[in-house]
This record gives C-alpha cells, structure tokens and sequence, in this order.
C-alpha cells in the first residue's frame, strides 16, 4: 500500500513539474510574439522550453508569419510603386498641356502671321493629342490589371495586322527619315487571340521603336511549320539602354529616365507583354551589342490552306 501511495505521489510530482514546464513555455512563447508584434523584426518563434509537443504548432504559426510578412513587403513595394507612378505620370501629364496651355496663350498675339499662328494650332494638337494617349494607356492598363478587359479568341491573320500597323505609323518614319528593313511572310499566318489586343501590342512596340530607336529597324514575321509557331521580332540600333535596361523594358512604370520621353508613360512595353501572355504566347527583350531586339513567338495553324475564306482577304 505504502509502495502505490509512493507512486502515486512521484507520478503527481512529475505531472506538477511538467505542468509547470508547459506553463512556462506558454508565458515563454506568449511573450516572444507580444514582442514581436511590437518591434519590427524578422524574428521567429522559438522553442526555448524543448517541448517537443509545441513544435507542429510553433513551425505552423512562423510559416503563417513569413507568408503574412512576404505579403506585408509586396504590399508596401506595391503602394511605393504606385506613388512613383503616379508622381512621374502626372508630370508626363502635366507637361505636355502646360506647352499646349503656353501656345494656347501666345495664339492671342495679334501680330501673329497666319503661317505662325497654324504652327502653333499644329503643335497644340500634338500635344492634345500626346495627352490622350497617356490617359488611354493608363486606362487600358488599369482596366488590363483589374480583369475588366476581356479578351476574344478567335482566328486572326497577324501578318494583315501587323501591315496594317505599319501603314498607319510609316508617315512617322518617313518624317524622322528612318529606313526599315521589313521580313515578312507572303502568306497569312493565323494564330488564336484577339484582334484589338494584337493591334495594340503591334503598335505599341513599334512606337516604342519609333520614339526611342536610332535608326537601323529591322522587322520580321515569320511562320515555323516545324514547330508550329510564328515568331515577330522588331531591333533596332539603341545605344542609350543597357542590358540592365532590357531586362526590364517590360516592367509596368519603367521609368529610366534616359528610355523615356516625356510622351509616354512606361506601360506600352509591360501591356504588351501581358497582352501577348494572355493569349499564351511569349514576349521578350535582349540586347547585343548596341542593338535591341523584341520577340514575339506564337502557336499558328500548320495548315496554311485551311484558312477560312474571311480570313484570307482581311
């Protein structure tokens, strides 16, 4: 009897002590996270106590912490992105209606000759019209992001619109006297995506071609049967970026000042690229040498011949 009695007394000994053990590590661990929660640290909870029991519930609760805190750092990037944003966009803004605003103001000169006063109503529109289509990017990116802009998918011949976009800037190259050096296939080469979203992506490189290249352009659209894709690549000579600078021509408000004009707002790149993703395809930049290249690569229908009739004279 004495012997159970004696037991029984350890047994309950060693419960108080481990009681007071778990106790302790409780206090323990509710002390590191009130400290934590006030400091700003990168620190994890620990199993100061060794109890081997507290481990799944510790490891549980400092992946939910380095989640949270990765999520906490993405944010704060994200608002300090967009305040850089929207400082450099309204200065792009700004700038151009503050020249049609000091044109607007001179036109009031009556000693004006008429030659002078249609050059100043030119300028003024040009930069109206800069205006608008900063505000028009800004809106489609946003629009873009938010998921409001729905894609169709449909057969499309890219090479119709990729002439079509040349057509509409070659005024454009001809004023700046740039020669280009165009590869295209003679055939319609048709991929599945949006019309509208493929215009966009055509004329949005090849105006970031038209407004920072040094001449030298090079375009091709090419079919690869074998492989069932269609590659566009558009170069030309840039000697003010570097390989730094192409990798992240892509990047939504790339600002670089010396890659950017006062005349756009650092989206054209990154709404193609999403563009062209969208529809599963691949968007890319390299840079050799001083010549910058972006890639396109499409999947296209082998079966040239089976091209729907609509399609053939579009």
């Amino acid at each position: 009897m004495n012997i159970i009695i004696v037991i029984l007394s350890v047994v309950c000994v060693l419960l108080l002590v481990w009681l007071i053990r778990i106790r302790i590590a409780v206090r323990d661990l509710a002390g590191q996270n009130q400290e934590m929660s006030a400091t700003d640290t990168n620190r994890l909870l620990r199993n100061s106590a060794g109890i081997k029991m507290f481990d799944p519930l510790i490891n549980s609760f400092n992946e939910n912490l380095k989640e949270q805190r990765e999520k906490t750092l993405k944010a704060e990037k994200m608002n300090r992105e967009i305040r850089e944003s929207l400082t450099e966009i309204s200065h792009d803004l700004r700038t151009p209606l503050t020249a049609a605003s000091g044109y607007t103001g001179m036109l009031k000169n009556m000693k004006l000759t008429e030659e002078e006063k249609n050059r100043y109503i030119e300028v003024i529109e040009e930069r109206f019209e800069t205006s608008r289509n900063l505000v028009d990017q800004l809106f489609f990116y946003t629009r873009m992001e938010s998921g409001a802009a729905e894609l169709q998918s449909e057969d499309v011949d890219i090479r119709r619109i990729l002439t079509d976009v040349l057509a509409l800037y070659y005024p454009d190259f001809e004023k700046k006297k740039f020669d280009m050096d165009i590869d295209i296939d003679e055939r319609p080469i048709i991929v599945k995506g949006d019309r509208d979203a493929f215009k966009r992506i055509f004329s949005n490189i090849v105006l970031n071609g038209l407004k920072h290249g040094e001449g030298d352009f090079k375009l091709s659209l090419k079919a690869d049967d074998v492989h069932g894709v269609c590659r566009f690549t558009f170069s030309n000579l840039a000697t003010n970026i570097t390989q730094e600078d192409a990798e992240k021509l892509f990047d939504r408000y790339f600002t670089k000042d010396h890659v950017r004009s006062s005349s756009n707002t650092g989206l054209g790149l990154a709404i193609a690229k999403n563009l062209i993703e969208k529809m599963h395809g691949t968007c890319s930049a390299k840079l050799v040498g001083n010549v910058l290249s972006i890639g396109i690569e499409m999947t296209h229908y082998e079966e040239v011949l089976a091209v729907p009739p609509s399609l053939r004279d579009h």
